[in-house]
Order: C-alpha cells, then sequence, then structure tokens
C-alpha cells in the first residue's frame, strides 16, 4: 500500500514538472518572436533586397559578399537580420553564389556587396584597403537598413550612410530602408547640391509594393551615380601643355597658375577629347595651367597637374600624361585613349655644313679624276697650239667647260680641231649632267654624320641626357636634370655646340610636331630604336567616381572610330616624321605633282620672254610707225 501511494506521488510529481517548464519556454519564446507584423515587414524588405539583387546584380557577377553588421544590438534586431539574409538567399539559390563574410577581412577583392546594418553607426571604424592591382576595379555595395525609419530620419540615415561609403572608398552605394508602416524605398544620391555647391543630395530612386514586393517605377540602373552626370556642374581640370596632344598657344607668356585658361586658347587631341566627355557627362570644364612640367618622382613628390591632383585643387589631370609611370599607382587612371613611341631626341650634324654639299656633290676621286682630263685637254691643247695654229684655244676650252656657246668665227676650220672640239664639248655635257644629277641628289638627300642606333650606341658615344628628372634607363652621370618645357630642350638640343653631344626624350608625335613648326631650321632627329612605347591616359584621384564613367565613355569613342579620327586632325604630319633624316626609303618619289611649282616658274619665264621677243620684234619691223605712235602719246595738249 505504502508502495503504491509512493508511485503515484512520483508520477504526479513527475507529470507536474513538464507542465510548468513547458509554460515558462512558451513564454519566453512568445516573448522573443514580437508581433507578427515584424516578420511580415521582414518578408517585404526581403523580397524587395531580392529583386534589386536578381535584377542589378546577379546578371552581372557570379559570387555576391553577403556582410553583416550588429553589433550591440538587441536579440530581436539581430534576429531580424538572420531572417532577413535567409530569405534572401533562399531566393538567390539558382541564379547566384553567395560568400558569407564572417571575421574581420582588411582587404576585399569583391566587386559587389550587400551590407546588411542596423544603422549608419555600422560603418564606424570600418576601413577597406584594397591592392594595387584591385585600385582599378568598380565596387557597388547595396546597404539594407534593418531599423526601422520615419519619414523625418530616412534621408538623414541613408546621406550618413553614403558619406560613410564615399570615405572608405566605395562610389556606387545603393541604401535600401523600411519604414515605420511597413514601406520599402531605394536610396541614392547625386553629386553637389543646390546650385552646384559641394555636398550630396539623397534622392529616392523608386519603392515597392507592399503585397508583390516589386517596385512601382521604372529604374534603368541602380546606381545612377556611375554615369557621372554632374548636373552641367563645373570641374577643375589641371592640363599639361604638350603639343600635339594638348596646345596652349600662350605657353610662352602664360596666365598666373590659378586663374581659369579661355576655352579659345587652347587645341589638340587632348582637348577634344575632354569636350567630348563634358558634353556626354554633363559637366563644365574649368581649366588651370600650371607653369611647372607635370612629373612624378616619387611618394608625395609631384609637381604640375599631378600636384594640383594631390592638393584636391583639380579633379581631373590632363595633357599627354603617361600610364607607363612606373609612379602611376598614387593615382587613378583612365584606359589607354592613344599610344606612341617614347624616343631619343638627337641632333644631325651635316659634313660640310648647310651649303658644303651644294660645293663638293662628289667625292674625291671624281674630282681628281675631272681634274686630270681638264688638265690634259689644256696640254693637249697647247700643244696642238703650235703645231697647227690654233687661236684662243685656252679661252675656247672655258668656254665650252662652263656650258657657254663658242662664237661661229672661233670655231676651227680643219677637220681634225672640229673633231677634237666635238668630243670635248660632248664630254663636257656628260661631265655637266653628271654634275647636274648628283647636285639635285644633293639638294634633296642631304648628308649627315652617322648617328648611334640604340640606346648603348648613345651611351658609348658619351651623350648626354637634358631631362626634367633622372631615368633608370640611362645613366645617371650622363644626366644633365633641368626643370624646362620640352620646347627648351628641343632648342638647346639643337643650338649646342658642334663638339657638345646632347640628346633629350621626347614623344615621337611631339617630335614631329616641333619639327613641323620649325622645318625651316630645324635639325632634330631620334634614335631609331624606342624607349618604350608610352600609353596616353587621363589622371584622377585614387578612387574617384569619375574614372569608371570616363572608362565608359573612351571606350565607346574609341569602338565608334571617333578617336582614329580626332587623332587624324592633329598627326597628319606624323605619318613620316623623319623624312629630312637622311633615309631614302622615306623619301616620295618624285612625280609631276612635285615639279608642278617647277612647271609654272618656268612656263612664266617662257611667257616673259615671248613677250619680249614680240615687243622686240614689233619695234624691229614698225619702227617708223611705232615711233610716230609714242611721239602722239607723248605730245602735250
Amino acid at each position: 500500500m505504502r508502495l503504491a501511494i509512493l508511485w503515484l506521488s512520483s508520477g504526479c510529481l513527475l507529470l507536474g514538472i513538464p507542465v510548468g517548464a513547458s509554460k515558462i519556454g512558451q513564454d519566453l519564446l512568445i516573448s522573443r518572436m514580437g508581433p507578427w507584423q515584424d516578420e511580415l515587414h521582414t518578408r517585404m524588405l526581403a523580397q524587395a533586397t531580392s529583386y534589386l539583387t536578381r535584377r542589378y546584380i546577379a546578371d552581372r557577377i557570379n559570387t555576391l559578399v553577403v556582410r553583416r553588421s550588429c553589433q550591440g544590438c538587441p536579440y530581436e534586431m539581430s534576429l531580424r537580420q538572420r531572417q532577413l539574409v535567409d530569405q534572401v538567399l533562399e531566393s538567390l539559390a539558382p541564379d547566384l553564389s553567395v560568400l558569407l563574410h564572417r571575421g574581420k577581412q582588411k582587404e576585399t577583392s569583391w566587386e559587389y556587396t550587400l551590407f546588411v546594418v542596423k544603422d549608419h553607426t555600422a560603418f564606424k571604424g570600418k576601413a577597406f584597403s584594397f591592392p594595387y592591382e584591385l585600385l582599378e576595379r568598380e565596387f557597388f555595395c547595396l546597404v539594407v537598413v534593418t531599423e526601422f525609419q520615419s519619414p523625418e530620419t530616412v534621408e538623414r540615415t541613408v546621406g550618413r550612410i553614403v558619406a560613410s561609403n564615399l570615405r572608405l572608398p566605395l562610389v556606387n552605394v545603393a541604401v535600401v530602408a523600411q519604414m515605420e508602416d511597413g514601406s520599402v524605398a531605394t536610396y541614392s544620391y547625386k553629386l553637389f547640391k543646390a546650385n552646384c555647391k559641394p555636398g550630396i543630395t539623397v534622392r529616392r530612386i523608386n519603392h515597392f509594393d507592399r503585397a508583390t514586393g516589386k517596385p512601382l517605377e521604372k529604374m534603368p540602373d541602380l546606381y545612377p551615380v556611375r554615369h557621372g552626370h554632374l548636373g552641367d556642374c563645373p570641374l577643375n581640370v589641371g592640363a599639361n601643355h604638350l603639343p600635339p596632344h594638348f596646345i596652349y598657344r600662350r605657353h610662352r607668356h602664360p596666365a598666373p597658375a590659378n586663374e581659369i585658361v579661355p576655352a579659345q586658347e587652347v587645341s589638340g587631341i587632348d582637348w577634344d577629347l575632354l569636350q567630348l566627355l563634358a558634353k556626354a557627362l554633363r559637366f563644365r570644364i574649368q581649366l588651370y595651367m600650371p607653369h611647372e612640367p607635370s612629373q612624378i618622382f616619387g611618394e608625395g613628390n609631384v609637381s604640375g597637374c599631378f600636384a594640383q591632383l594631390a592638393d584636391e585643387r583639380v579633379a581631373i589631370a590632363i595633357g599627354g600624361l603617361s600610364g607607363s609611370d612606373k609612379r602611376r599607382w598614387q593615382f587613378s587612371r583612365s584606359t589607354v585613349y592613344h599610344q606612341s613611341h617614347f624616343v631619343m631626341v638627337v641632333r644631325r650634324d651635316r659634313y660640310l655644313g648647310r651649303f658644303g654639299p651644294l660645293i663638293l656633290p662628289f667625292r674625291g676621286k671624281v674630282w681628281g679624276v675631272i681634274i686630270v682630263m681638264l688638265l690634259l685637254a689644256i696640254l693637249g691643247t697647247c700643244g696642238l697650239r703650235s703645231r697647227l695654229g690654233v687661236r684662243r684655244p685656252l679661252e675656247n676650252l672655258l668656254l665650252v667647260s662652263v656650258g657657254n656657246p663658242v662664237p661661229i668665227h672661233r670655231v676651227p676650220g680643219m677637220g681634225f680641231l672640229r673633231y677634237l672640239l666635238a668630243s670635248w664639248l660632248l664630254l663636257t655635257l656628260v661631265l655637266r649632267c653628271a654634275y647636274q644629277a648628283r647636285l639635285f641628289d644633293v639638294l634633296r638627300l642631304s648628308h649627315h654624320r652617322p648617328l648611334p642606333e640604340d640606346l648603348l650606341g648613345l651611351i658609348r658615344d658619351n651623350y648626354t641626357l637634358v631631362s626634367n628628372g633622372y631615368h633608370d634607363f640611362y645613366p645617371l652621370q650622363l644626366t644633365r636634370r633641368l626643370g624646362e618645357s620640352f620646347a627648351t630642350r628641343f632648342e638647346r638640343v639643337q643650338r649646342a655646340p658642334p663638339g657638345e653631344r646632347l640628346t633629350t626624350i621626347s614623344l615621337i608625335s611631339n617630335l614631329a610636331y616641333w619639327n613641323h613648326k620649325n622645318r625651316n631650321i630645324s635639325r632634330l632627329t631620334y634614335v631609331r630604336q624606342p624607349i618604350y612605347m608610352y600609353q596616353l591616359v587621363i589622371y584622377f584621384p585614387r578612387s574617384s567616381f569619375l574614372r569608371p564613367a570616363v572608362d565608359r565613355k573612351i571606350k565607346q569613342l574609341l569602338s565608334a572610330g571617333v578617336m582614329a579620327h580626332i587623332e587624324r586632325r592633329y598627326l597628319q604630319y606624323v605619318d613620316k616624321p623623319d623624312v629630312a633624316a637622311n633615309d631614302p626609303d622615306l623619301l616620295p618619289q618624285i612625280t609631276h605633282k612635285i615639279m608642278a611649282g617647277a612647271y609654272r616658274i618656268h612656263a612664266l619665264v617662257m611667257g616673259l620672254a615671248t613677250g619680249m621677243f614680240l615687243l622686240e620684234l614689233l619695234s624691229g619691223r614698225w619702227d617708223g610707225k611705232l615711233r610716230r605712235w609714242m611721239e602722239w602719246v607723248h605730245k602735250p595738249d
């Protein structure tokens, strides 16, 4: 009996324990689940996020990085974020791979990142440093704010999130926020405030239907700022004078560096490209021209346009700037829009000066043969004079030698002497034709001293390099660093004394432009072996929002042939930049078109001679009538 009572009492005790425990667990679960409206709102936010991800991200990449930040959040907020991420991952499973980020990673290499944060405070203290090989890539982020917003706080929260991302720097930012009533909207931003004041203007680009989770407005792009439309606001541009890529007409007497350069004073390939970019991206150009050359010497040691970029005085630097510089990592740069050879410039020296080849067109052996023949003719004539009685033999010989005719009364009457004169006339004609042919060849092809054919030849001949800085491809002891413009260095090499061997560096297009402008005096040419291929780019500050938009426009201009058309206008004289460099293969063939000027002068001389002959003929036939007519004309009234 006691055992039965004990068993019944223990059973009742066992039954009582689960009933009490289940009551406590149920209350705890209900308290943590929250109201059913929060779950519905979370689902609406997840649907909007999934739609944006599938529509604007999944068709561009294979993997999406998901980062969730909720440090110090209450349990309800952390649960809301986990539910949001789970629902987004469930909807993206067949279309997109997802990488869940855990821990603190300083570097990132993913183009698209989904941030799930409580509010703008999640970005405080965050730092993303990109390696150099990933610096020029374009990064995108979609920020989902899980804290409910009110109409009064949503724009402030979005603005702080955008500002935090721009400091990271992440330019392409879109924010998804949810109001207290459950409505979901997508926000972006545009640069500049009203009246083109610096700042950020937050704007709502779309909102979603509560039932279907689809957007209620058409939205061509999730990141409108990447198109770079600047609302016709001014943009400071630093330019480097380097013809024919950027030509500043007042470069010898420039305006102060802090004054805006008028557009009518500049031209060139880069200027035309900049105007097309300004028209496409809708900004106005405020051009500044630094007085010093644009160089990157080392870490923090820059000059010219690069100094303006480093000080954030300009947003773009242009003007024949090199994308091949090994120190280019200090700035962001655009895609390559033109390529040219980077060469060593030297001076051509003639053997006999400017007019020497005209005096001595033949070599010594040829002149020796001519002199020997002349002496033999003189001696023979002198010997025949005593035997045959020839009068004035040397005078006749010299007359024939210089091309003058012999008077009839001086022509010998004897057959043998006439034969000797005819032979000498034929020999003189042959020599004169050979001289004229050689003289024409000298006028067409100047003779210069041989020049080095490569960089090693310049070093071997002890050429001194005149440059704005030191280069690793040329010895330091043979380099003279001078902070001068390209034109000044060209003139220095051009006017160097005959015994001083100077060289400088230049683009082949730049050298061709200078030779074209100074074609009457220029003696500069280039070494056949180039140093490297010079890639022309536009420079920006690091991680500039303009670089992706400019890159897309440059690629469109290249594929459409617009850049080739612009280059032909300024580089038409660069097709054969070294015609005067003593290379017979580069000389044009002699055609009637080339001789058109000679033909016109010949026709003019013949017409003038014919007119004089007619006047002389008229005066001889009608001398009396002509004299009476002239007297009548001059007769006073």
